[in-house]
């Protein structure tokens, strides 16, 4: 295929070449095809999303170009801005809104979902749709929003999708096609800049893989081992004894030892993974106690300048409740934290500083995994386990992959380097394990929550949302799952015909079989009268004194055996492929109990009254709740700043539990959580007899804190509060920011009644 003029005109301005799956995937696009690119993290899978929004200009039309968080929304809009034009961007991240009527608009995933819903007037000549990090359809908590927006999006836009490697691109590359028309799947494996794998002990530093046999390094197992064998060992002339904590500090040494190691070895700038906030202040805290620096005395004017203009907008009294000087002096020596903890001005100054090469050691939770532009040249893993809500779990070769990933800056780097740290937990054969698997499934995690549904039946009634799903990524794995079973039924089917067949020409022999079984059946409890009837009808029947009886029970017999196979087996895959839509029932018939929709049971249809629609514009893990406190006016009658404290508890992201924290905010405010907590003990009562998972408690852990922000008092009264409550400045920021996005869907008050956060977009 030859490249088309557009693809020239564009490939020309861009100041280098093309690499062979980009031209690839710009040639489909070009042609008016759906595209699914699948390469790894730094290959730059991006210009084709660009090329996506040139065609769009070209043609007049609509480019929206998605992202899964607002901080990779924010970096992607200033790179469109800076390519296309100030004036051809917008961005909509829910508490930004720049030229939204732009040719080229740039916006979370969520958004184009509710757009999608809500039937925005945006989607008016919209001819392209990028989703960038389109992989995250298989994320539990929010995948479900890339689904339903692929699901939804009009078949006349072209729609590409930018992935991370997954193992079965071609799978979900066939869906697409299924449900949307024309798709081409481009896979590139190679990544543009080389991986070198090694492991940390012992203050060396070894190559993981042997450059012979491919395998874990003979020198590095050596070591170990015999580091093992000394840690085990008693001391001369001591009785051993045992170690209640036998794991040693990352690598048996300290971080500042750590970091002054992987800087004689020419390996920072670095991004170093630790898998809690905590846990990357403390070693930002560690660092700053030690003597180290890593940066010159030259460049402290421009990180100071950089710092002096992220965050200007804030109070000198909320700069010292944030911890100003400890961050700042360790921006200055070179190393910062990178996690959701942090206010945003301070995260996107790290992020600049870092991509200036000003900070050349960054401490990250594996949020900054996610696309944002901050590639380094080494990234150091110190363990391979992390926390979840359910409790530590092993990093998978997929989370592996996507970490290390960020190792190596195409046009800067010969080399990446990933460095993991050994300890007695951590085996060299486990981290070549990862490092070496090359299988990483992307699965459908589409549940139907209660906004889905009633937009669903709104859009397209209730048969119509039945029909959608049907056709979704998730119905399409459950299919494929029992596709063997599916086969084995159909050919069980042709047998079980076949030998009706043969039993229906022996005239009489199924009643005579019938007789047979009864007399069975009764033998085990049945009066002696009724057996002495039943033996004498079977001997009397004529089929009784067939010659080819024996042959024909034994038919009968296997006949028997195979249709009870088959039960078996169409009961399994309709167990497997009915689950959501009979997932869907079950929150229908909920929604219609709660009157949120009204469900016809003769005519089989649904209609969404005045509540549903207001649950259709609800959008988040405790939709439904919302949803009942508007219906019953729960939340009726409270100031703007009393609403955004009680709305703060009910949305279903908290990370820790408090549901007993002390509220002091108004007697208003009193009332409304515990006619909330009311509702929701309803709810969830509803949701059990449905057999529907149960929304999420309401939390109060904020609601006090969210109220001083909501008032006015400023972020060092609010985070007065929350230091009670061990609420970081950047999970009340973000809270307060969601906070505002549901008080602004409820209907009940604009969120520009509230204070805005002047420094959440920098």
């Amino acid at each position: 295929m030859q490249d088309g003029p557009q693809l020239t005109r564009f490939a020309a301005g861009l100041g280098f070449t093309l690499d062979e799956f980009q031209t690839r995937a710009c040639r489909a696009l070009e042609a008016d095809r759906d595209v699914l690119v699948c390469a790894p993290t730094g290959s730059g899978k991006t210009v084709i999303g660009e090329f996506a929004a040139h065609l769009a200009l070209v043609a007049r039309g609509t480019c929206f170009y998605t992202t899964p968080i607002k901080a990779l929304s924010n970096q992607k809009y200033s790179d469109l801005a800076a390519q296309f034009g100030d004036d051809q961007v917008g961005l909509l991240t829910g508490d930004v809104s720049l030229n939204p009527r732009a040719p080229v608009v740039v916006m979370t995933t969520e958004v184009l979902r509710s757009m999608l819903h809500g039937r925005s007037p945006l989607l008016n000549g919209l001819t392209h749709v990028v989703m960038d990090e389109v992989h995250y359809l298989a994320d539990r908590e929010r995948g479900a929003v890339w689904e339903e927006a692929i699901l939804c999006l009009p078949t006349s836009a072209r729609l590409v999708s930018l992935s991370a490697t997954v193992s079965n691109a071609e799978e979900f590359g066939d869906w697409i096609g299924q449900v949307r028309g024309a798709t081409t799947v481009v896979v590139e494996e190679t990544r543009p800049v080389p991986l070198t794998q090694h492991m940390l002990a012992g203050g060396r530093l070894f190559d993981l893989f042997s450059p012979v046999t491919g395998t874990v390094d003979d020198t590095l197992d050596r070591y170990i081992a015999h580091r093992q064998l000394v840690e085990a060992a008693p001391a001369p002339g001591r009785r051993r004894r045992r170690r209640r904590n036998p794991a040693p500090g990352p690598a048996g040494a300290d971080r500042p030892e750590i970091v002054t190691r992987l800087e004689a070895e020419q390996l920072l700038p670095a991004i170093w993974f630790r898998f809690s906030r905590a846990g990357c202040d403390e070693a930002v805290a560690e660092c700053l106690a030690s003597s180290l620096r890593l940066t010159e005395s030259a460049v402290l004017t421009r990180i100071r300048g950089i710092v002096e203009r992220h965050t200007s907008a804030l109070p000198p009294a909320d700069l010292d409740a944030l911890g100003f000087g400890d961050w700042a002096e360790a921006l200055e020596r070179g190393f910062a934290a990178h996690h959701a903890g942090l206010v945003p001005a301070f995260r996107h100054a790290v992020e600049e500083l870092f991509a200036q090469g000003l900070v050349r050691l960054v401490f990250a939770t594996e949020t900054l995994a996610v696309g944002i532009n901050m590639p380094a040249r080494t990234v150091v893993l110190e363990r391979l386990v992390k926390p979840t809500a359910d409790g530590p779990v092993r990093l998978t070769a997929g989370e592996y992959t996507q970490l290390t990933g960020r190792a190596g800056r195409r046009g800067i780097d010969d080399e990446g380097h990933a460095v993991v740290l050994w300890s007695p937990e951590t085996a060299p054969a486990t981290v070549a394990g990862l490092a070496s698997t090359r299988t990483y499934p992307l699965h459908s995690s589409l549940r139907v929550g209660y906004n889905t549904a009633v937009n669903l039946v709104d859009r397209l009634g209730a048969a119509g949302a039945r029909e959608l799903l049907g056709r979704s990524f998730a119905q399409f794995e459950a299919e494929t799952s029992v596709a063997a079973l599916a086969a084995a039924v159909r050919a069980n089917t042709v047998t079980l015909d076949r030998l009706d067949i043969e039993l229906s020409s022996a005239d009489g022999f199924t009643e005579y079989r019938h007789l047979r079984d009864r007399l069975a059946a009764a033998r085990v409890a049945a009066p002696a009268d009724t057996l002495t009837a039943l033996a004498r009808a079977v001997r009397s029947h004529p089929s009784h004194r067939r010659g080819d009886r024996d042959r024909l029970l034994t038919v009968a017999s296997r006949r028997a055996v195979l249709q009870a196979d088959t039960d078996r087996m169409r009961a399994e895959i309709d167990s497997v492929t009915g689950r959501l839509l009979d997932t869907f029932d079950r929150t229908l018939a909920l929604l219609d109990e709660r009157g949120h929709v009204l469900c016809d049971p003769i005519g089989g249809q649904a209609y969404v009254t005045e509540f549903g629609h207001r649950l259709g514009r609800i959008y988040c893990r405790n939709d439904i709740l919302v949803a009942e406190c508007l219906r019953t006016g729960a939340w009726s009658g409270l100031e703007p700043p009393e609403l955004a404290a009680v709305a703060s508890s009910v949305l279903g992201d908290s990370r820790r539990r408090a549901t007993s924290v002390p509220v002091r905010a108004t007697p208003a405010v009193d009332e409304a959580l515990r006619a909330t907590v009311r509702l929701w003990s309803e709810v969830a009562a509803a949701e059990e007899r449905h057999g529907l998972p149960v929304s999420p408690e309401p939390d109060p852990v904020a609601v006090t804190a969210v109220h001083r922000l909501a008032r006015g008092d400023g972020l060092a009264a609010a985070l007065g509060v929350a230091a009670d409550i061990e609420l970081s400045a950047g999970d009340l920021v973000r809270r307060y920011l969601r906070t505002l996005d549901l008080v602004d869907q409820t209907g009940l008050c604009r969120r520009d009644a509230l204070p805005a956060v002047p420094f959440t977009f920098a």
